[in-house]
């Protein structure tokens, strides 16, 4: 979803200005050191905008993240907004493939079972674009994990139990999974491939 990628985004951004400013510190007093004949680092005075700079800045970062991550919750609020009119698709992890009910093949359980491609699988799950849907995901054997990275999705799939979703597809293409639970001996052969197409504009009817 488009808030799982920016929600991504900023804490790629977090870590990557955790690393790079703690090193371009080390770096520059190595440098003063070094330069100063390994002798210390010495202040002939206080510099008044060098403390605002380190006491305010900090603020100012902690405020944007804050502001970013309300809008996150902002759009995280607007996909409950269609709750009411997403689609269910029913997912059943087994000892080592996936099946699907998903609201447009006709009814009735379909298996997704991995082909000689990696990462293939013969019969995908579809789901249209811009259409809300919910997963729920249960097993029939042992623990198993419906796990999408590019959508930020991992749903456990437990015997005897229920785990849902709310999903609103924001790009259409393909896109490859794999459980992400150590589910048995073929626990690297099940993997998931969900294809996001436009059923509308293309005037598609996908039947299996």
């Amino acid at each position: 979803m488009l808030f799982s990628s920016n929600y991504y985004d900023l804490i790629m951004y977090t870590c990557f200005l955790s690393l790079v400013m703690p090193a371009w510190v080390f770096i520059m007093v190595g440098c003063q050191m070094y330069c100063g004949r390994y002798s210390m680092v010495k202040l002939k005075s206080e510099s008044f905008w060098a403390e605002f700079c380190w006491t305010v800045v900090p603020y100012i970062l902690v405020f944007i993240m804050c502001y970013l991550n309300m809008q996150f919750l902002g759009e995280v609020e607007d996909l409950f907004d269609y709750s009411h009119e997403a689609k269910v698709v029913k997912v059943v992890g087994h000892q080592w493939y996936w099946s699907y009910d998903d609201w447009f093949s006709g009814g009735g359980f379909y298996d997704s079972m991995m082909t000689d491609f990696v990462g293939g699988v013969d019969k995908p799950l579809r789901v249209s674009y811009g259409v809300p849907c919910k997963f729920v995901v249960t097993s029939v054997d042992v623990i198993h994990s419906f796990a999408l990275p590019d959508f930020a999705i991992k749903l456990d799939a437990m015997p005897g139990r229920l785990t849902s979703q709310l999903f609103l597809p924001d790009r259409c293409g393909i896109f490859v999974g794999y459980c992400s639970e150590l589910c048995g001996a073929g626990h690297a052969y099940m993997p998931m491939v969900m294809e996001i197409v436009d059923l509308e504009k293309k005037g598609m009817k996908v039947r299996y």
